[in-house]
């Protein structure tokens, strides 16, 4: 106010000359509109999927027969899904722990996620537990065993080992890199925390790598949630092949 009231007077006695416009621009600040947040469409999503398993089943019960084939769909969607587990573990676990610079803040952080995810887990086994003995699910189902399937796990199952040691040992990749390709989600859990925590003892050098990393995660979930969008698809044609083999 004190610089347009001394403007005014400069005008009022004639020395429009000795005007300082330089106050006038300075006093008003340009202010950018913000740009407008993008909508949130995932709701979208959601329905699709509920409408995508109805007339998965509407589908199945009418033309069981053509419904088998749909199947694949429902396959090939989650191994879509699959494919982007392993990439997501190690970008998420290298950041969580690489970004903090505090190794105590980390293992303060790491017991209470170990604490949450052995009570959880408990409490999913519990209820899987309950409603497998209580109301059966799947008792009606016309399905088959095959026994070159049983063979394949039983056989799948030997070769991991027995007991804590071959549990342990399974954790453990062949190389460093096959943790990343193998499919083990265990693998890729151990490789992470290893990397993560020479990250963070690396200081300010390793911040090239986390910033590499950071970027590797932006690309890696566009590409989830590109792939998150052909869940309608993937729900039809799993719920088609499922009733359309087993029935109602």
């Amino acid at each position: 106010m004190a610089m347009l009231k001394r403007n005014k007077n400069k005008i009022e006695a004639g020395h429009e000359t000795d005007l300082d416009v330089t106050d006038l621009t300075a006093s008003k600040p340009y202010v950018p509109e913000s740009k407008k947040p993008k909508k949130d469409n995932t709701h979208w999503l959601y329905i699709g999927v509920i409408i995508a398993v109805v007339a998965g089943i509407v589908f199945g019960l009418v033309a069981p027969d053509v419904a088998k084939e749909f199947k694949v769909v429902g396959t090939t969607f989650v191994r879509l899904i699959t494919m982007m587990i392993v990439p997501v573990i190690f970008c998420t676990i290298v950041l969580g722990i690489g970004s903090v610079r505090a190794a105590a803040s980390v293992g303060k952080a790491g017991g209470i996620a170990l604490t949450y995810f052995i009570a959880m887990s408990t409490f999913a086994l519990a209820i899987g537990l309950g409603v497998g003995n209580l109301i059966e699910p799947g008792s009606d189902l016309n399905i088959e065993a095959s026994k070159d399937a049983v063979a394949q796990f039983t056989s799948g199952a030997k070769q991991e080992g027995e007991g804590v040691v071959g549990f342990i040992q399974s954790i453990i990749p062949d190389t460093f890199f096959s943790s990343l390709t193998s499919g083990s989600v265990l693998q890729t859990l151990f490789i992470a925390l290893l990397v993560g925590f020479a990250v963070q003892s690396l200081g300010k050098t390793g911040d090239g790598i986390l910033r590499a990393i950071e970027a590797i995660q932006k690309l890696v979930f566009k590409v989830l949630y590109m792939v998150l969008w052909l869940a309608p698809i993937g729900a039809f044609g799993a719920m088609a092949g499922v009733v359309g083999s087993t029935g109602a």
